[in-house]
């Protein structure tokens, strides 16, 4: 048979090179994330996103053990467990809205935040109230804007 010309014996792509295209793109990272999540139960979904906030933002403070989202009554819910706390802490979002113009970024705007410590739900008011956190959220990147789409 004779050997192939070196051209068609060599992979187009080597591992690396491979591998090297999804770390080059999170574009198409994204495109594969946002289609897994479309996939998966709400139930699964809700729980996706609690482990990310695990793993993010409370991964210093804590974990929330319970997220819940009631898209029909717009209430979420949450459980915390925070380091230094005795006991539970119980965040709740009430009246929640996502805004979606068409042409623009939806926003998600929050509501009414009510929290079982009062010093926290103290804390939290005022830090809305002098927009340290924001009333409103511009939910700029497309992964994010799947996941707030799907369950709110």
């Amino acid at each position: 048979m004779g050997d192939l010309p070196q051209t068609l014996a060599t992979p187009i792509l080597n591992p690396m090179q491979f591998s090297d295209l999804f770390k080059a793109s999170d574009g198409l990272v994204d495109t594969f994330k946002i289609i897994f999540f479309r996939m998966l139960p709400r139930g699964a979904q809700i729980q996706k996103v609690r482990a990310e906030i695990n793993s993010g933002v409370l991964k210093k403070y804590g974990k929330m053990t319970v997220l819940e989202i009631n898209k029909e009554n717009r209430i979420i819910s949450a459980d915390l467990d925070l380091k230094g706390e005795k006991e539970g802490i119980q965040i709740k979002i009430s009246n929640f809205r996502l805004l979606q113009t068409e042409g623009k970024n939806p926003v998600f705007e929050l509501g009414a935040i009510e929290v079982s410590r009062e010093w926290l739900d103290a804390l939290l008011k005022t830090l809305v109230q002098k927009n340290v956190i924001p009333e409103h959220i511009e939910v700029k990147n497309l992964l994010h804007q799947t996941v707030v789409k799907s369950l709110l």
